[in-house]
C-alpha cells in the first residue's frame, strides 16, 4: 500500500511547518504533495517555501505564488525582498493541477484559485464541483483553509485539505494523508483528516515582529493564527 501526505497553505508560517515536519517524520511519510501558498500572508516564506522544495515530490502554484511570483500587488515588497530572485523566478513556473489514480480512483489535485473564482468549502452546491470532477473520481484541493470531506451522487469525492500554516476555524495544522495500492483497483482506498496542534502564540509573534520590518497586515495573521477566524475581511 502506497500513504502519500498532501499538504498547502503554509503562508509563511514556520512554526506550524516545523510542526508539520515532524509529525510526517514520526509517521515515516516520505511522499509529499503541496498544493500551493507556500508563501504570503505570514513572516517566513522563505524557510516555508525552501522546506516544500525539499520535501515535496510535487509543488502546485497557489493564487499567492501567482500574485507574488508575477508582482501583481505593490503592497507584498516585502516577500520579493525575502524570497530573492531564485525563487520568485520559480513561483509562476509551477503547474495549476496534477492526476494521478489510487485505489482505482482518478484522483484530480488543484490549488483553488487562481483557477477557481474563489476560496469555497467542500459544502457549496454539488453543481459547483460537477465540472472539475469531469473524468476524475476524487478532487483534492486547498484554498478554503478548511479541512474536510463530502461524498457526492455517482461515487465522487471532494476533499480539501484545510491550511498547515492559517487554518481558519480549526487553528491547527491540517493535511491529508490517503493510503491505497496503484495497481490494486479492488484496494481500499482511505483517507485521513490530520489536525496538529502547534504554537500559535510563536506563530503570531513572529508576524508581530516582522510587521515592524515591512510585512503588510501582520496583526491581521497574527489574530487568524490565534483566533482560526478570517480577518482581512471580517463580516459585518
Amino acid at each position: 500500500m502506497k500513504q502519500i501526505a498532501i499538504v498547502a497553505d503554509m503562508h509563511g508560517n514556520w512554526p506550524a511547518t516545523q510542526t508539520l515536519d515532524r509529525d510526517l517524520k514520526r509517521r515515516g511519510m516520505t511522499e509529499i504533495y503541496c498544493l500551493g501558498d507556500m508563501v504570503g500572508k505570514g513572516p517566513s516564506s522563505k524557510d516555508t517555501m525552501r522546506w516544500s522544495l525539499e520535501h515535496c515530490k510535487i509543488i502546485l502554484q497557489g493564487n499567492w505564488e501567482e500574485g507574488i511570483g508575477l508582482k501583481q500587488y505593490p503592497k507584498d515588497e516585502f516577500y520579493y525582498e525575502q524570497l530573492g530572485e531564485e525563487y520568485m523566478a520559480l513561483l509562476p513556473t509551477l503547474p495549476m493541477e496534477h492526476s494521478f489514480t489510487l485505489s482505482g480512483r482518478r484522483i484530480r489535485m488543484i490549488h483553488g484559485r487562481p483557477l477557481l473564482a474563489d476560496a469555497v468549502g467542500v459544502h457549496r452546491e454539488e453543481s459547483y464541483f460537477r465540472p472539475l470532477l469531469e473524468n476524475h473520481d476524487v478532487l483534492i484541493y486547498a484554498d478554503a483553509h478548511k479541512i474536510g470531506m463530502r461524498l457526492l451522487t455517482g461515487r465522487k469525492m471532494v476533499i480539501n485539505c484545510g491550511s498547515v500554516g492559517n487554518g481558519l476555524n480549526l487553528n491547527m495544522v491540517q493535511y491529508l494523508i490517503l493510503t491505497g495500492d496503484e495497481q490494486d483497483e479492488t484496494a481500499p482506498f482511505d483517507v485521513n483528516l490530520v489536525t496538529i496542534p502547534y504554537d500559535n502564540q510563536q506563530a503570531a509573534n513572529d508576524a508581530l515582529e516582522a510587521e515592524k520590518r515591512g510585512l503588510v497586515k501582520g496583526d491581521l495573521f497574527a489574530k487568524e493564527v490565534l483566533t482560526g477566524v478570517y480577518a482581512r475581511h471580517p463580516k459585518k
